[in-house]
């Protein structure tokens, strides 16, 4: 199933379609015998983030329900980062050596790129624990029934009450990465813009979802929130890796090496933060009231065109079981 919510048919319907499709691709990903556990757990892990976004979204129809879903996911996927995260700084120094290739030597950062992979291979035996992957599992099982039961309004269609919810979901998350740029651009801390970076990635998952209002319009954002989203991921990356260079010196090489290292990450974080923010402030330039007008709208909008052309669906029959928003 697509990451997508339809205007046309009802928000809960659409909820538990997204949210459930999403689970079962990682209980696949994490129960699978065959392939790479390393990536299938990777997948996992990008999937329980995007049921963090989709749970941000219809936070104004039920907050106990979005503050419980979001916690357990949140938990579940936080045994499942170690190779991830080690993964990610031997792909930093790949995009250093790739950025500056004509400026480098071979080999002449084959000592980070050791200590790197080793790394990286000691944090397998940890993330591929059963534990971590058991606490996933349930997580996401336990979520389910939870998903399942969730309805709004007995099941019946009504566009302009959808559209006001996922307006109000979206410009929440839109409002805090506006506040999160505001910080990051003034400090340029790695804290305050690895914030940034979270917030834009909400909101791209926002834009994905709420993308069939206005295909053609949302392709833009969709595709410059990723884009900041990926630059700003890049800079934390290589924070990291100076305060893994600063912790244990020695082990990634001589004073040559590191002088090397660190000033190719001064030069490349300062680009990667410039087009981070600058992206940003083209992303995030209206206000949140605007912002949640504009999603409102065109939500009811497209919800009116799709019953025209047949895409609606008919209300559910009320279930007693069903947690009613």
């Amino acid at each position: 199933m697509a990451y997508k919510i339809r205007p046309a048919r009802p928000l809960d319907a659409e909820f538990r379609k997204v949210a459930l499709a999403q689970i079962d691709r990682a209980l696949a990903d994490l129960r699978g015998e065959d392939g790479d556990l390393h990536e299938a757990i990777h997948e996992a892990r990008k999937r329980l983030k995007k049921l963090r976004g989709l749970v941000r979204l219809i936070r104004p129809a039920d907050d106990d329900l979005y503050a419980d879903l979001n916690a357990a996911f949140r938990d579940g996927a936080r045994g499942l980062s170690g190779v991830r995260d080690k993964a990610a700084l031997i792909e930093a120094l790949d995009d250093l050596e790739t950025h500056f290739a004509g400026q480098l030597k071979a080999g002449s950062l084959r000592s980070v790129r050791a200590k790197l992979v080793a790394d990286r291979d000691a944090a397998v035996e940890l993330d591929s624990d059963a534990a971590s992957i058991r606490n996933a599992v349930l997580a996401m099982e336990q979520a389910r029934p939870r998903i399942e039961a969730f309805q709004i309004g007995g099941g019946r269609h009504d566009a302009k009450k959808a559209g006001r919810i996922v307006a109000r979901g979206a410009a929440k998350t839109f409002e805090r990465a506006r506040d999160a740029l505001a910080i990051a651009a003034k400090s340029r801390d790695a804290e305050d813009l690895h914030d940034l970076r979270k917030r834009v990635k909400y909101h791209w998952m926002h834009l994905r979802l709420l993308a069939p209002a206005w295909p053609e319009a949302f392709g833009a954002p969709i595709d410059l929130a990723k884009s900041i989203a990926d630059d700003l991921g890049r800079d934390h990356d290589f924070a990291v890796l100076r305060g893994e260079v600063r912790a244990d010196p020695d082990a990634f090489g001589d004073e040559e090496t590191l002088s090397l290292l660190i000033a190719l990450i001064d030069r490349r974080q300062s680009e990667l933060r410039e087009a981070g923010i600058a992206g940003a402030r083209r992303l995030l330039v209206e206000t949140g009231d605007s912002f949640s007008r504009r999603i409102a709208r065109l939500y009811r909008l497209a919800a009116d065109e799709g019953e025209k052309n047949g895409d609606a669906m008919p209300a559910e029959p009320p279930k007693a079981d069903r947690r009613v928003a």
